[in-house]
């Protein structure tokens, strides 16, 4: 739970202090409740989320001012195949990353040298790495949940396809006999016009 009175839980927050961040790294787990599966599933926009784990390390950077979050999470979810429409359950397990500053004290020079630049130029703004724009710390904590999260929704596929699945007249089914008229060159048409036929 955060101490602290900026912070805004979302669905599956789970706070770190970096004030008890080891000089070197620090390595920790953490896994959504079943009531926090029940909101990821909410705002998945899925039928379930049946599990939901991170195995995470934390390192300061050699400054001492960014922290840079990095490991990778397991999930579960049950997703609704868009060819029968039947729920299925998906294994999803990707890589975790994330950069994190506390920009109240510090600016980063590249940060420092893009709001320059945008304010001498109206050409297009340049999207820069995480690593030269990183989140901000609010109130000495970091959302490992939320981060986590995030990547859970970027790695759920936008047309889940359950395996086997198949259109009842899918691409795969269709054959051509090589004599006939479909497999006429595409560009014949084209010949023919320009010779007036």
């Amino acid at each position: 739970m955060p101490k602290k009175q900026n912070i805004i839980e979302q669905e599956w927050s789970h706070f770190f202090d970096i004030e008890d961040l080891e000089k070197d790294k620090t390595r920790l787990s953490i896994e959504a409740s079943e009531e926090e599966l029940e909101d990821l599933a909410r705002r998945f926009g899925v039928p379930a989320v049946k599990k939901a784990m991170a195995n995470l390390t934390l390192d300061r950077s050699k400054g001492g001012h960014a922290i840079h979050v990095y490991g990778e999470f397991q999930a579960t979810l049950t997703l609704s195949c868009v060819v029968t429409l039947e729920e299925f359950d998906a294994d999803i397990t990707e890589s975790v990353e994330g950069w994190f500053a506390d920009k109240q004290s510090t600016v980063s020079f590249a940060a420092a040298k893009r709001e320059r630049e945008a304010n001498t130029s109206r050409g297009e703004v340049e999207m820069l790495e995480e690593q030269e724009d990183p989140e901000a710390i609010v109130d000495g904590l970091i959302d490992l949940g939320e981060l986590v999260t995030q990547h859970i929704s970027l790695a759920i596929p936008s047309y889940p396809r359950k395996d086997g699945a198949q259109y009842e007249f899918g691409d795969d089914q269709v054959q051509v006999d090589e004599k006939s008229p479909l497999r006429k060159n595409p560009f014949e048409a084209l010949k023919d016009w320009k010779e007036g036929r």
